[in-house]
């Protein structure tokens, strides 16, 4: 039983929801800024140690920056995805491991993100995505 202020999944939205936060990296292993930013509500939000944007279009124009700084080739994984239903909307938290790529692939980066999903027409959609580089207490 949830209390009044949970929110309650059924397989089928977990699922979902799994399958949108590992879709994010997958967008951004394949560098498409266009397809990473159509996983995110309109209004969404992403902050974390490059700043803060508002709105889809933002949110496109700053991933694309981001991604030409990094190794060409680097892999971006979603790893320990877990369902917060504690409060009005899913959180996501997971572990995001940069990797490069090549014969001895190395760790690039990593860092601790926790994303706000909402149900909308078209599915669930990231409203908010944090991305800590440093471990959250």
């Amino acid at each position: 039983m949830t209390g009044a202020s949970e929110v309650a999944l059924d397989a089928e939205d977990a699922l979902a929801i799994l399958q949108l936060v590992a879709r994010a990296d997958a967008r951004a292993t394949a560098r498409d800024p266009d397809g990473y930013a159509a996983l995110f509500t309109e209004d969404a939000v992403m902050d974390g140690a490059m700043g803060t944007v508002h709105g889809r279009s933002a949110l496109r124009d700053a991933v694309a920056h981001v991604w030409a700084g990094e190794p060409a080739g680097t892999l971006h994984l979603t790893l320990n995805a877990v369902i917060d239903t504690s409060g009005p909307e899913p959180k996501v938290d997971s572990v995001m491991l940069m990797v490069g790529s090549g014969a001895s692939p190395a760790i690039v980066g990593s860092a601790q993100v926790r994303q706000v999903v909402t149900r909308r027409p078209e599915g669930w959609r990231i409203s908010r995505r944090t991305i800590a580089t440093e471990a959250r207490s």
